[in-house]
């Protein structure tokens, strides 16, 4: 059962008006129980948060760590992404969302949420209470998402959740750091690999979502539905009404069809045992690092000293990066191995890409002339 009264911190839904802080006494905010003890009370609670917690941090900013409960919907906002989520209960506060996440998690067959102040929230469930900070919404920016101006669906997510592992947040420039998300495909690269995933939905061109971005929409277990957009923001709706709205970065995407429109390929099925004899190696490479010679793997340039893996059809005398190749292992079912190019072309369901092979061309140790691999 709910019960809800008066709080302490009312937020009106015009958001251009202030929101006056005020000082009351301790008022009841909400109680609820569950005859299943295996339950618990505050489930629905927790995964409207942890929904938004992509836009929440344990420490920084304020912002990034205090997200807004009112009006039956929690929001956080942190300068980049706005992530939004119905919630059945009538709060008004606005709490530091881990600690709210922590707090209702201990929950059993009963608990109550009672606002003491502006400034703390009281969770309690049987033997156990916690103090959960808040803040002040004046303090909380806020950002409306983008009219819904088309139908998507979940083959978003699936593109995304190909190509995102690529991008790097903490990269200098939008092409690395961001996911192209465009008509028909999502892009990502960092500079040795570059992945492209079809979805085969109509959006508009050349919008770059920071990887957080692409991580929390295609990590979400909601089924995608609907999509907006600015020119500085995209939105994406989900099926009860949650959304993630991103910024988008400014700069253009470079021109990276002519990498991968190339003539002439001829991909292959990759040999059975291509992955596995990748791991069995790895741990034996001193650098990260294998290599392609006389039909195996090798964990190094030296015959005599490098461990192996014999694999028939590997091309001769390339070299490659053990966590590149296992970065897109679900991605690369088919590949057209150009040594004299030193790149990979390579296919999967519904993505293509190239990998860039390792420099072999610098000098080596005399004792090792005989077995530089090509």
């Amino acid at each position: 059962m709910t019960n809800i009264i008066d709080k302490n911190v009312p937020i009106p839904s015009n958001e251009d008006e202030p929101i006056k802080k005020k000082t009351r006494g301790r008022k009841q905010a909400v109680s609820k129980t569950t005859k299943d003890t295996q339950a618990n009370p505050a489930s629905s609670l927790i995964a409207a948060l942890k929904f938004i917690s992509p836009a929440q941090k344990k420490a920084g900013p304020v912002q990034s760590q205090f997200s807004i409960c009112a009006h039956n919907k929690a929001i956080a906002f942190d300068g980049i992404l706005t992530i939004g989520h119905p919630i059945d209960e009538d709060l008004e506060a606005c709490p530091n969302t881990l600690q709210f996440i922590e707090a209702l998690s201990k929950a059993s067959d009963e608990l109550s949420i009672v606002q003491l102040s502006a400034e703390t929230l009281v969770v309690s469930s049987g033997v156990f209470r916690a103090l959960v900070p808040c803040t002040n919404p004046e303090y909380l920016l806020k950002s409306e998402p983008d009219p819904i101006c088309a139908k998507i669906d979940d083959r978003i997510k699936t593109a995304l959740a190909a190509v995102h592992g690529l991008a790097t947040e903490s990269a200098p420039n939008a092409t690395y750091a961001a996911v192209l998300l465009q008509a028909n495909t999502a892009v990502a690269t960092n500079g040795a690999c570059l992945v492209e995933s079809w979805h085969g939905i109509d959006l508009p061109p050349g919008m770059l979502l920071p990887k957080a971005a692409a991580v929390a929409i295609s990590k979400s277990n909601l089924p995608l539905v609907e999509f907006g957009y600015s020119n500085s923001s995209a939105t994406f709706y989900f099926e009860n009404g949650s959304y993630i709205k991103t910024q988008l970065y400014e700069e253009k995407y470079p021109n990276y069809l002519m990498l991968l429109n190339v003539p002439d390929l001829n991909p292959w099925a990759l040999p059975v045992d291509f992955f596995k004899a990748i791991k069995s190696i790895e741990a034996f490479s001193p650098n990260g690092n294998l290599f392609f010679k006389e039909g195996a793997v090798f964990s190094n340039f030296s015959k005599e000293t490098a461990s192996t893996y014999k694999v028939e059809g590997l091309p001769e005398g390339m070299g490659f990066s053990v966590k590149a190749l296992t970065a897109i292992e679900k991605l690369m079912k088919k590949a057209h191995f150009a040594p004299e190019q030193n790149k990979v072309y390579f296919f999967g369901e519904g993505t293509r890409g190239i990998l860039m092979g390792l420099d072999i061309s610098e000098p080596v140790p005399i004792d090792e002339i005989d077995d530089i691999p090509f």
